[in-house]
C-alpha cells in the first residue's frame, strides 16, 4: 500500500481518494464533493476483501469519479463501477454536517450485486439515481 500513501493526500480526516459530483453530493447531502477514506476504514478493507490488489486501490479516483449504477440507500449512497473491464462496488456516507464525505466499503462484485441493487428498487428499499449498465 505504500503507493496509496504516496498518491493520496492525507487530511486530518484521512485520505482524500477523489471527488463525486456535486449531484452526487448533493444527494448525499454534503457539501462537499471530496472523498475520505480513513484509516480505520483502510484496515477494515485490507482484512475483508484481500482480493484487492494495490493497483485496484490506486484507481479509487477514477472509480469514485465515475457511476455506472448509484442507488440511495438510506442514508448511503452505493455504487457499482466498471473499470478496467473489472465490476466494483463502493459505498459513500455523508457525516451529519455534510461537510465530509467517506468511503465505508470498496470491493469488487460481480453481476449478482447489480441484480440485487435493482430488486431492491423493485421493492422500493432504494432509489437508483443513476443505471447505465446492461
Amino acid at each position: 500500500m505504500e503507493k496509496f500513501y504516496k498518491k493520496y493526500n492525507k487530511s486530518s480526516l484521512g485520505y482524500e481518494i477523489g471527488n463525486i459530483s456535486f449531484v452526487l453530493a448533493n444527494i448525499l447531502e454534503s457539501s462537499s464533493t471530496k472523498v475520505i477514506m480513513s484509516e480505520d476504514t483502510i484496515t477494515k478493507n485490507l482484512n475483508h476483501h484481500p482480493d484487492l490488489s494495490q493497483n485496484d486501490y490506486l484507481l479509487l479516483d477514477e472509480i469514485i469519479g465515475k457511476s455506472h449504477l448509484v442507488a440511495k440507500d438510506d442514508d448511503r449512497m452505493v455504487a457499482i463501477v466498471i473499470e478496467k473491464n473489472k465490476l466494483y462496488h463502493y459505498a459513500l456516507k455523508s457525516i451529519k454536517s455534510g461537510k465530509a464525505l467517506f468511503l465505508t466499503s470498496f470491493r469488487r462484485t460481480n453481476s449478482i450485486s447489480i441484480d440485487k441493487i435493482r430488486n431492491k428498487h423493485k421493492k422500493g428499499k432504494v432509489e437508483i439515481i443513476k443505471d447505465n449498465l446492461p
